[in-house]
């Protein structure tokens, strides 16, 4: 029995990161399809492309959960690392291979990634904690909170490092750099390809950002349902089994 559930939680773990992998490659091929088909307008591409990887994370998610209830439980921080890792190992694979076909800027995304796994582990930490204690309502909202300032983080840092706060204006076009006082607002930019209605980040700022971090947060959000549903499913404390009732003695 111990085994079987050794074996079902390794599985769990490692199937999840490539099927969120799949999820935003099916996302984005329904997306171009619908392009196609509908015609669809530019500024509705990203919008719809991250609904619909929200749509198949939460899928996956539901699948997660299910199983994640039967799988070894731990603490919650092992918890925490058992999930993280995989991803961490799936992202390293994927750049390898992007990067022996010739991709460029493929180091350039480490450090943003890497700050993004390191933050997720301290979010499902968190919220495994929560969920062990049977808060889980708390475990959810911290750990969606904690796992939205991962990628928020991860966005701004890979940002930061690629586009200047500063570049001289050629020819009359806007300048190829990105003012810092919108950060707050590029993970969210990424996904909706919007200003929301503030002065920044600008137009041009908005398509250096998504040129340079798109698929990304796209990834980050495939991710989230799965990760935040399988820590707080493991943690939560199983079910108490009911009282059987003392048998009535016999009358005599």
């Amino acid at each position: 029995m111990v085994t079987r559930r050794v074996a079902r939680t390794a599985g769990v773990l490692l199937f999840a990161p490539p099927a969120c992998l799949a999820v935003l490659v099916a996302a984005a091929a329904a997306m171009a399809l619908a392009h196609g088909w509908l015609e669809m307008r530019a500024a509705a591409q990203l919008p719809a492309w991250s609904a619909l990887t929200a749509l198949l994370g939460v899928a996956l998610a539901l699948v997660v959960a299910r199983a994640a209830r039967r799988t070894v439980r731990v603490g919650a921080l092992p918890t925490a690392l058992g999930v993280v890792l995989p991803i961490a190992a799936t992202v390293t694979a994927t750049s390898a291979l992007l990067a022996a076909r010739g991709e460029s800027r493929v180091g350039e995304k480490a450090p943003g990634v890497l700050l993004w796994l390191a933050l997720l582990v301290a979010a499902l930490w968190v919220a495994g904690g929560l969920a062990r204690r049977g808060r889980v309502r708390a475990a959810w909202l911290a750990g969606l909170l904690g796992a939205l300032v991962a990628a928020d983080a991860a966005v701004v840092l890979a940002v930061v490092t690629s586009i200047p706060a500063g570049a001289p204006v050629a020819d009359g076009l806007p300048p190829d750099s990105v003012d810092r006082t919108s950060a707050p607002l590029w993970l969210f930019t990424c996904w909706t390809d919007s200003s929301f209605g503030l002065p920044r980040p600008t137009g041009w700022e908005r398509f250096l950002i998504t040129d340079r971090v798109l698929v990304e947060p796209m990834f980050y959000l495939a991710c989230t349902p799965y990760v935040l549903a399988y820590a707080i499913a493991a943690a939560r404390p199983a079910a108490a089994a009911a009282p059987v009732p003392a048998p009535v003695p016999a009358l005599a």
